[in-house]
């Protein structure tokens, strides 16, 4: 699965947008774990699917790259989890995501 460039002019658009769409948890990832700011529940690689996620990147400065994952869990749960990409990426938050299993999703941006 490739990242997604998205038309949004921000990372919160991009939030916003899948809150939208029933994506309204906020995660955390410690480690290897990923943490439900709101239901407090934590998840394991295998409670999650990666539906998508997108690139966004800064127009002002191309290396100034962002991340949004949007993850569905067994439990039903479906959230975002952001962070920086490209230089300044946090590799063990993206090869975690990364190694989740992936839908096949209709998601639509």
């Amino acid at each position: 699965m490739s990242p997604v460039s998205t038309n949004s002019k921000s990372l919160i658009e991009d939030i916003a947008r899948a809150e939208t769409k029933g994506y309204v948890e906020d995660f955390i990832y410690k480690e290897d774990k990923l943490f439900g700011r709101t239901n407090k529940r934590a998840y394991s690689a295998k409670d999650c699917i990666l539906v998508k996620h997108f690139v966004q990147e800064a127009w002002s400065n191309p290396s100034d790259q962002s991340i949004i994952f949007l993850i569905e869990c067994t439990d039903g749960t479906k959230g975002c989890l952001s962070s920086a990409y490209g230089i300044y990426a946090e590799p063990t938050l993206i090869a975690f995501c990364m190694s989740l299993k992936q839908a096949s999703s209709t998601y639509q941006n």
